[in-house]
């Protein structure tokens, strides 16, 4: 059979008190480290989707100002588009009005200067029809 001497009692001894040795100095310490490895690896984790969280909200919102700027600067382009149609028109009626104007103001002129044109006509005819007839009769 087994006897048990003193030797298998002293290891048997040894060993616990190196496992007890180890896990206070290396095993507790190490574990230690680990969970506060993990604790900040979670940290981490938390932080960086949060933050990613954050720019994509952030992102969205950049979008939205973008799309808004980009149609208010479309409707600003076609009122200002309207606008100088608008102004194309009442200045080409403007100018159309003037160039009637004018053109009504050389007819009336045209008129004048036939008219006195036909009286001095009218003038000379009568002279040179007098003075013919005067020649004839002499």
């Amino acid at each position: 059979m087994l006897s048990i001497d003193s030797s298998l009692i002293v290891i048997f001894l040894i060993v616990w008190i190196l496992v007890f040795v180890l896990t206070k100095i290396f095993f507790k310490p190490l574990q230690k480290v680990m969970r506060e490895r993990e604790s900040r690896i979670k940290g981490d984790e938390e932080a960086s989707q949060k933050s990613l969280e954050t720019f994509e909200q952030a992102s969205r919102e950049i979008e939205e100002k973008l799309q808004a700027a980009r149609t208010q600067a479309q409707r600003i382009k076609e009122d200002l588009e309207r606008e100088s149609l608008k102004e194309r028109e009442r200045v080409l009626a403007e100018i159309t009005a003037e160039a009637r104007k004018k053109v009504d103001e050389a007819k009336k002129k045209l008129e004048e200067q036939v008219k006195e044109l036909k009286k001095d006509l009218d003038s000379e005819t009568r002279q040179l029809a007098e003075s013919i007839e005067r020649k004839i009769m002499n």
